[in-house]
């Protein structure tokens, strides 16, 4: 079984001075966090997708799920928490006791704030996932990364060839998903904000899947002026090719 936990319980702090959390604003007819979720209902493989929603804005996202997607059975929504490893804590926990979890079951872990993630992705990830128990979806790097430890002076350059910048989705097996944070300290484990370093700290192998450039996070207003660009940009592609110039 496949199940989805999409992470919307972030406050937007880099988006400060705005009305609500970032995944709420609206972007073309839909609010960021519902592209995400439309895109994984397309695939039906997929059979629940819990959402972990702030406190504070649990009545929003319930309120914006009603008016943009409607009644559907697969979504579950859950109070998230006060950080992104307890908000993926209650909705992994929602799962679990909802359901009766076998090894092989995999939990799909998303950012409700990128909302271009493709099927291309999911599927590559699905199809992964029947050769490990941790997967990260990656995309190459185009700038040379320095590394200077005080800010100011550089000290390491890495070959660009090797590095990558990790996005989601990201594919556990649940159970070993389950066991790879229990083994964690908890401050280690709060501290957290990469899901996958619970496998990494571990020695256990992460695989990854290729990710997509257009898949970015939306964090800052630049990345939200740059989303409503390319989401016009997108629709007058469809447009295009549905309605042919005669």
């Amino acid at each position: 079984m496949i199940y989805a936990s999409m992470l919307a319980g972030g406050s937007g702090t880099r988006l400060a001075g705005t009305p609500v959390p970032k995944q709420f604003f609206m972007l073309g007819d839909y609010p960021i966090f519902i592209h995400a979720i439309k895109t994984f209902l397309k695939d039906e493989r997929i059979v629940q997708i819990w959402i972990g929603a702030n406190g504070s804005w649990f009545d929003l996202a319930v309120e914006q799920i009603k008016q943009y997607i409607g009644e559907e059975p697969r979504i579950h929504i859950v109070e998230g928490g006060a950080d992104r490893e307890e908000t993926l804590h209650n909705t992994l926990n929602g799962i679990c006791c909802h359901n009766t979890i076998l090894d092989e079951d995999i939990i799909l872990i998303h950012d409700a704030v990128r909302p271009f993630a493709t099927q291309r992705i999911i599927d590559d990830l699905i199809k992964e996932m029947d050769f490990c128990d941790a997967c990260n979806t990656v995309v190459s790097l185009n700038d040379t990364v320095v590394e200077a430890i005080d800010g100011n002076i550089i000290t390491g350059m890495p070959p660009r060839s090797t590095l990558f910048a990790g996005q989601s989705p990201q594919g556990f097996k649940i159970n070993a998903l389950i066991k790879a944070l229990a083994s964690l300290a908890p401050d280690v484990r709060k501290a957290m904000t990469e899901t996958t370093k619970a496998f990494f700290a571990q020695g256990i192998p992460i695989h990854t899947v290729k990710g997509d450039p257009l898949n970015f996070k939306i964090t800052t207003p630049y990345d939200l002026e740059l989303a409503n660009f390319l989401l016009k940009y997108m629709e007058t592609k469809v447009t295009k090719v549905t309605h042919p110039k005669e």
